[in-house]
């Protein structure tokens, strides 16, 4: 079965969500100003993240002169992002919803619709409609952001992996790269702009096969698929057996480089 909401794996993750993620501070500050300079924001206008988890980026639309909405369906994550503002400020919301559902914005009253690795989990065509939907009609643009790794880090080829375990099953994971061509393939059939991709910040890590299958030990799927316990249970043995062989142990740790990229289109 395909998972279709995302919100009880995220409300577990809210405690641990921004250590697992990475970003670091500079590179969160540097998404948004290179954001902000994208879509041309002025002072005074509005910012919607979709998404907005716990404010691990979204924190950094504080200090700018911008009207900001942030919503997420999970409510824990949330309570994560409040911690973050201090002092609040009637300019800058955060709110609960589903972006699969209508989303808790006005119409016509979003200058950047901004979502860091969440919309290629979504409904293509809601996100399409909504974000036409809430777009200010002289002047919006909907931005992506999202981790690029090097395809011989240990990360890319043990999902690469697990997606051949799958398909095995008979199985078909979501491919992210896929899903965010579709999505923009989508805007630009409606008219909509393509802005070329930017790289904003780039990052030495070092990780090893453990990290992953620990990671996916713990979520209750695996690629965005939803599986019986027994079946995830033998990909992920199989994938350990796999990774062993592979890599020389689970705790070899790998070097690579990892890219944060914006992309996006332009509505008006």
């Amino acid at each position: 079965m395909v998972l279709t909401s995302k919100k009880v794996n995220f409300d577990d993750q809210a405690k641990t969500f921004e250590i697992r993620t990475g970003l670091s501070e500079a590179t969160c500050q540097a998404i948004v100003k290179t954001a902000l300079d994208l879509a041309e924001i002025k002072p005074g206008d509005s910012v919607v993240e979709v998404g907005a988890g716990t404010g691990q980026i979204g924190q950094w639309f504080a200090p700018e002169s911008v009207n900001y909405l942030g919503f997420d369906l999970s409510e824990p994550m949330l309570a994560e992002f409040r911690r973050h503002l201090d002092p609040p400020r009637d300019d800058f919301q955060i709110v609960q919803g589903d972006a699969n559902q209508h989303w808790p914005v006005a119409d016509g009253s979003a200058n950047l619709i901004f979502s860091s690795r969440t919309l290629h989990l979504l409904n293509l065509e809601q996100v399409v409609q909504e974000s036409w939907r809430i777009a200010q009609p002289e002047r919006a643009v909907v931005l992506m952001g999202n981790v690029q790794r090097q395809k011989n880090s240990v990360k890319n080829q043990m999902r690469d992996q697990m997606q051949n375990l799958l398909a095995q099953n008979t199985l078909q994971g979501r491919k992210k790269n896929q899903l965010m061509r579709q999505l923009i393939a989508l805007f630009t059939q409606r008219g909509a702009q393509v802005i070329e991709p930017v790289e904003v910040s780039q990052w030495q890590v070092v990780n090893t096969p453990r990290q992953s299958l620990e990671s996916w030990r713990g979520k209750a799927h695996l690629a965005g698929i939803e599986l019986a316990e027994g079946i995830k249970q033998d990909v992920l043995d199989r994938l350990q057996i796999w990774a062993e062989d592979k890599f020389g142990g689970l705790d070899q740790p790998i070097e690579s480089e990892e890219t944060y990229i914006l992309q996006g289109v332009r509505l008006y």
